[in-house]
């Protein structure tokens, strides 16, 4: 479940960062350039946000605890 909702956040934070990409490019340059640019961006934060909810929510390893000297 954290997992899931890690995953949620980071998503809406990522396609945030699309829709001001999208339009930021749209204001610079062509409606279709925005278009295409924001398309990419927004796939590609499902990838993205992903990959950071899974390393945010990966177990950490417990040797410190149990007073094991690093390797």
């Amino acid at each position: 479940m954290r997992l899931l909702l890690t995953f949620l956040i980071c998503l809406l934070v990522g396609q945030s960062l699309s829709i001001g990409l999208g339009l930021l490019v749209e204001r610079y340059s062509t409606p279709y350039t925005g278009l295409v640019s924001f398309i990419t961006s927004y796939f590609a934060m499902f990838w993205l946000a992903w990959r950071v909810a899974v390393r945010i929510t990966e177990p950490r390893p417990r040797l410190a605890a149990e007073g094991a000297p690093p390797e």
